[in-house]
This record gives C-alpha cells, structure tokens and sequence, in this order.
C-alpha cells in the first residue's frame, strides 16, 4: 500500500478515537463540578504543551526521523489522556493537560511531513484533501459516537476505551518506511520563501487567537447557551466536521476551479461575517446552522494553504517549520483560552467573545488578500 494512504488509515483510526475523548472531556470537567473558569485554564495548558512541546518535537523529528519520533510520541498521547481523567488535584490535571497537549498535537505536524514527502506535485493537494477530509470525518464519527455513547455509559469509561482504541491506530504505518534520510544542516530561504513563511505564521497566530476564543469550547458554548445534552451536542459538532470533510476532500477540485490562493482570500473574508453574526444570534437552529456554516468554510481550505506552503520550503526542514507554525497557532490559542476562562462566566460574556474573535479573523482577511496578490498565480503548478 502506498505509504500516503498508510498515513490516511493512521488519520482514520487516530481521529475517531481521539474525537470520541475530546467531545466528552470538557462536559466531564462540568460534571465533575469545575466551572468554565477552571475548564478554560485546562485548556490553555493543554495548548501550552502543544505550542512548546510541538515545536521541540518538530525539531527533533527533523534530526532522528519523523517515523522513531511517531512511535514513541502516540504512546504518550494514551498515557495522558487516561491521566487526565483521574484528576486528585488542580495541579496534576494542569500537568497532565499539558503533556497530552504536546504530544497529540506532534501527531498531526508529523502526518503532514509524511505527506509532503510521499507525494509530488501533482498529487500533493489530492492526498493532502484526502487527508484532511479523513481527518473532519473522524470527527463526524467521534462527536456522534462518543456524544451518544457518553450519555448511556458514563463519560470517563467511554473515553478510557476510546483511548485503548488509540492504540491501534500505529497498526497501519508500522512498516512505514521514510522516503528519504533527511540530515539536519543550515538552510536559507530565498526572498520568496521568506514572504510565504511570514504569511504563514502570522495567519496562523490571528485565527489561532480569534479561534481559541471558542472553538476549543463549542460543547460548553452549545450547553451554556441551550442546555443541550451531550448526544446532541455531540451530533451538531459532527454535521460541522461532516461539510468540512466533504469540502476538504474535493479542495484541489476547488483550487484547480477558482485557484487556490484566491479560494484562501475568500473563504477568511467570509467567516468573520459568519462569527460577528455568532456574537447576536441566540436563536438555536440559527446559531447552530452558522456555526456549521463557519468551521466548514473556514477548515475545507486548510488543505490548500497547507500544500502551498509546505511545498515551497525545503525537505530538511519541514518538521521544524510545522513545529513553528503549530507553536504560534497553540500560543495564541493559549492566550485566548485564559481569556475565554475570564469572560465566560455568564451568557452574555459569549457575545464579547465573538466580538473579538471576529476582529482576529477580519485581520486575517487582510492578510490572506495579501498573501493572495504575493503567490501570483504561481499555484497553479499544484492544480494542472
């Protein structure tokens, strides 16, 4: 089997497990007692640990190799997610948080190394959609599943055999074999690797912000704002995912069609529309039908801007560069999670919230017209 689609089983079987714990575990914390104050601080640790541990771990992987980093790596993701759910103390779920944070979110910035170096151009976007797509289903299952399941057998004991499940997902890649023996040495990037890096990480650390706002927390939001139970919960998280892999899966037919830099442009114009709309709206089904509407359009295109990048910078440093790129979207996300903790105390703090995400993403509209006018048409090598 070719090793692309070895990685995309390793996606299937990785996110269903992990989406069936991460729908349950904020609505654990709830019925364990802890307030959103308390939820919103679990969470900008475990962002920590994905901002600092995932960049160390880029680094590293750069130099002993992505496969041996992966499997020590997934090991440790069960470790601490099952740490977390017996918490004796505010300090050790903290600790805890932390560490599963980092080492899940490498999981991912690894996959996506494995995929720009086991593909080539013309099927680059193609497998990279694929993926992505996967990866929004895992969702649709794990939401749905664990939601439904949460409900009628507990949350903690679904979460624990959700997390044995996890360790099935290596099965797949364990005769993976890199496709190269990428050295560590000094690389300097010429003007226009310089720009498209920039626009990169600077992208990545306003929608980082503007999302972590609330992203992290929609099945608190859905609960706060409407008394929701976890299934359905559960079931609306899963119809998001679910338009967000069916567009992400048919990305590079989007990017060949309207060119993938300008179907970057408009999709970070649309969404900011889409959450100042969040900000006032407390209708459920229109709430809930734009918040679908949002994550779809918004997350389908990651694909493309993941491809862009990634093929313009240099193979030896590609885990390093996503590693970066996963800090300043984790920091960031950090950061507004310790803000969600403060001003999600009461209802109406949900308004402020969008409010101020909605100004990182219109700040990202700029940037992604910007970036737009800088590719110049030289995306087109990726969509032939």
């Amino acid at each position: 089997m070719a090793i692309a689609n070895r990685i995309i089983f390793f996606t299937l079987i990785n996110g269903i497990s992990g989406n069936i714990y991460q729908v349950l575990f904020n609505l654990y914390l709830k019925d364990l007692g802890y307030h959103n104050d308390i939820i919103g601080n679990v969470m900008s640790f475990n962002l920590w640990g994905s901002a600092v541990l995932g960049l160390i771990i880029g680094i590293l992987a750069d130099r002993i190799g992505r496969k041996r980093v992966l499997f020590i790596v997934q090991p440790l993701v069960i470790f601490f997610a099952i740490m977390r759910l017996f918490p004796s103390n505010l300090t050790l779920l903290y600790f805890f948080s932390f560490f599963f944070g980092g080492f899940n979110a490498s999981i991912r910035l690894l996959t996506d190394v494995f995929l720009v170096e086991s593909t080539s151009h013309g099927n680059r976007a193609k497998y990279f959609g694929i993926n992505f797509g996967v990866n929004m289903l895992t969702g649709v299952l794990g939401n749905s599943i664990g939601g439904f399941l949460g409900d009628f057998f507990g949350f903690r004991k679904v979460m624990f055999f959700a997390m044995l499940l996890r360790s099935f997902a290596l099965v797949p890649i364990l005769n993976l074999k890199e496709k190269r023996n990428v050295k560590f040495k000094k690389v300097k990037l010429d003007d226009f690797q310089k720009k498209i890096f920039t626009f990169y990480i600077f992208s990545t650390a306003s929608v980082g912000f503007g999302a972590g706002l609330f992203i992290h927390f929609g099945n608190v939001i859905f609960y706060d704002l409407f008394s929701m139970s976890a299934t359905f919960i559960g079931f609306i998280l899963a119809f998001a995912q679910l338009g967000t892999s069916i567009g992400s899966a048919f990305s590079h037919k989007i990017g060949k069609r309207f060119g993938a830099a300008k179907a970057l442009m408009l999709s970070n114009i649309t969404v900011p529309l889409l959450i100042l709309m969040l900000a006032f709206v407390r209708e459920p089904i229109s709430f809930t039908t734009i918040y679908i509407s949002r994550f779809t359009i918004m997350n389908m295109v990651n694909p493309i801007f993941n491809t862009l990048v990634l093929s313009y910078l240099p193979s030896n440093i590609l885990a390093a560069s996503t590693g970066l790129r996963n800090f300043a979207n984790n920091a960031s996300r950090a950061f507004a999670s310790m803000l969600f903790s403060i001003l999600a105390t009461s209802n109406s703090g949900y308004t402020t919230i969008f409010l101020i995400s909605s100004v990182f993403y219109f700040t990202n509209g700029i940037l992604m017209f910007v970036f737009y006018k800088t590719i110049g048409g030289k995306d087109k090598k990726f969509y032939s």
